[in-house]
């Protein structure tokens, strides 16, 4: 199930949550939780993502981060996905790897891995020849996390995030990534930090564009 995330994003997060299980693969419950991710598997075996091929070259991200989310250690997990045009071509849902004070600091550490991906992407379709002309969005639903981005005043408040800090900066200056705010309701990046309700989780589902392909 590891390697089928590559192509289902829509089990990036429950995946991520039972592998942390492999050594009590004996447990009723997790066997329990395994068996659900195949039959959701089973029924939604057409569903795929849409790569258009008319889409445009244009990036953009969504950052989150679920503070303290994991109540056997309270570290935090980190999500994110970038699109190219309305494509989903990259996406993390993983957990931090320290304990967090504050949900300002899980959201930077998020916005950090983030931009690093941004960064790594660019750099990719640069050498496909594809340039960009104005900053990536990397979209945030922290307004503590945004402020600390664009404004130094706030470092003595973030010793412990210094390095994350200045790496987020640097690009934020230099014009690689603009941080526009995104309200909490259409943050797509939440889909790989936390398990939804139905209804949220087929709303979150489609705004991957994950669409139902023809059997063949």
């Amino acid at each position: 199930m590891v390697y089928l995330t590559i192509t289902r994003p829509d089990i990036a997060y429950v995946v991520h949550v039972v592998s942390q299980f492999v050594p009590l693969y004996r447990t009723t419950v997790h066997w329990a939780a395994v068996l659900r991710i195949l039959r959701y598997l089973r029924g939604t075996v057409f569903q795929s993502l849409l790569l258009s091929s008319i889409s445009s070259l244009e990036l953009r991200a969504y950052s989150d981060a679920d503070h303290g989310s994991d109540p056997t250690d309270r570290k935090s997990v980190t999500g994110f996905c970038i699109f190219l045009g309305d494509s989903l071509i990259s996406w993390k849902s993983k957990k931090q790897s320290i304990v967090s004070q504050s949900s300002t600091e899980v959201e930077y550490r998020a916005m950090t891995s983030t931009t690093k991906e941004i960064v790594w992407l660019r750099w990719l379709l640069a050498d496909m020849r594809i340039s960009f002309s104005h900053p990536t969005p990397m979209y945030c639903d922290n307004q503590s996390s945004i402020q600390i981005a664009h404004y130094s005043v706030f470092h003595e408040r973030t010793k412990h995030i210094e390095i994350d800090c200045h790496l987020t900066r640097h690009h934020l200056k230099h014009g690689t990534i603009a941080l526009p705010f995104v309200p909490s309701s259409l943050q797509i990046a939440d889909f790989f930090t936390k398990a939804y309700s139905i209804s949220r989780f087929s709303f979150l589902v489609g705004k991957l564009s994950m669409l139902v392909a023809a059997a063949s």
